[in-house]
């Protein structure tokens, strides 16, 4: 990719960002998947150069041949490679030389019927993008996704994709310790229907219960092992007036369809689940 062919991109990330409310790194993974869904990656695009000005934190990925050998692919080429690349052994980088340092998931060798991929190889491709973006962000000095997400002007539906992106974060150690890793999934499924049967009560009686900007006892105590985003998610949908009935829906399913990548297994309703909105 060109230094203008760049900067362009991080224009238009920085105005999609301003306009959804998100961070800019995200919104460049969003630019970067939906240039690169259908056009084949560009045959004269450089690999493995070392970052030009201003382009120190695009994203690069590393992929293993069956021979042992890596082949490193930037720009148009990487984004190409997470979003169609069937063999899985991909690794997150950046064009400032970091790499990933964590192992993740393996890629989930599950059926696709009708040609629709299963939404556990969708999470185990967008966990390489949001694995760099992480590292951008730090790197570019964005704000946490904790302090994020404090901010009242950002919408429940945005702060629902961004308890989503966190989640993926704890693929980190999907390899190290599968237990404990799909013990925090089931514990957010559990945190989340109980919320969300609540939301539901709640508006089914035609009035929401006052907020107290807090959890509930149960939901407390599992939320010190998530991340602060869905404490924000739950407190903003609590009262059953602001909606969050499918936001928590999106975050539940999304949840299960993680903890089922970190266990290597397949939803038996498989493909007719629900998509989460990233």
């Amino acid at each position: 990719m060109t230094k203008r062919g760049s900067n362009d991109r991080k224009a238009k990330a920085r105005r999609l960002a301003k306009a959804r409310g998100i961070r800019i790194t995200e919104a460049h993974g969003l630019l970067i998947r939906e240039k690169n869904r259908n056009d084949p990656p560009s045959s004269g695009a450089p690999a493995g150069e070392a970052a030009a000005t201003g382009v120190a934190h695009e994203l690069r990925i590393h992929r293993t041949a069956a021979d042992g050998t890596v082949e490193v692919l930037d720009g148009d080429a990487a984004a190409h490679a997470v979003w169609w690349d069937s063999t899985g052994a991909l690794t997150a980088g950046c064009r400032c030389g970091w790499v990933n340092p964590h192992a993740g998931p393996r890629f989930p060798d599950l059926p696709a019927p009708y040609g629709v991929e299963p939404n556990e190889q969708k999470h185990w491709r967008w966990y390489q993008v949001v694995a760099w973006a992480e590292h951008a962000g730090d790197a570019e000095g964005e704000p946490p996704s904790a302090e994020f997400v404090q901010d009242p002007s950002v919408t429940v539906n945005d702060v629902t994709v961004q308890v989503i992106f966190d989640l993926r974060l704890l693929l980190h150690h999907a390899q190290d310790d599968r237990e404990a890793v799909s013990a925090i999934y089931e514990a957010v499924e559990t945190l989340l229907r109980t919320a969300r049967v609540r939301v539901a009560h709640e508006r089914a009686r035609g009035s929401g219960r006052q907020a107290d900007g807090q959890p509930d006892q149960g939901e407390a105590s599992a939320s010190e092992e998530i991340p602060a985003s869905l404490d924000v998610l739950l407190r903003r949908t609590d009262s059953g007036r602001s909606g969050g009935y499918w936001e928590l829906l999106a975050v539940e399913f999304a949840a299960a369809e993680l903890r089922r990548l970190v266990l290597h297994e397949r939803s038996a309703l498989g493909a007719d689940r629900a998509d989460v909105p990233v």
